[in-house]
């Protein structure tokens, strides 16, 4: 049967060199442009507000019979609220699956920023392309 082979742009990453675990997006698909940046703009408010929890948090300087805070508990379950989110939301820009390819079952918050550190220069690449592609097109136009 013929093939037809379409280069959409789709970018895979594996995760920490292991097949097994690939990250698959289009940076040049428009729909997933508007996820990826609507979902940083998300985060950008969520941050304030896990700031200032974490904050109260911190606040707190008691400390139990063993020198443990007493409020450890509330923090890991802060921590982990944080990290399910997150992970929430990078399944609903880049597909069901991917925290998991990327994450496993890792709850750490320092795990999300070397994610986006990594995802964001492909992304930003790619729409700085279409920009100036279109801004060419643009200027022949003018031109004629």
């Amino acid at each position: 049967m013929p093939n037809l082979n379409i280069k959409s742009g789709e970018i895979k990453l594996t995760v920490n060199d292991d097949e097994s675990r690939v990250i698959r997006f289009n940076p040049n698909d428009i729909a997933f442009a508007e996820r990826f940046y609507g979902l940083i703009s998300d985060f950008e408010e969520k941050e304030q507000e896990y700031e200032k929890k974490a904050k109260e948090l911190d606040e707190d300087k008691e400390f139990n019979k063993y020198g443990i805070p007493k409020n450890t508990k509330e923090k890991l379950e802060f921590t982990r609220e944080v990290c399910n989110y997150i992970k929430t939301q990078i399944d609903k820009v880049f597909g069901a699956g991917t925290s998991k390819a990327a994450f496993g079952d890792a709850c750490e918050i320092d795990m999300f920023e070397q994610f986006f550190n990594g995802i964001t220069p492909f992304v930003n690449k790619a729409r700085s392309e279409k920009v100036q592609k279109y801004a060419k097109q643009g200027k022949k136009g003018v031109m004629r």
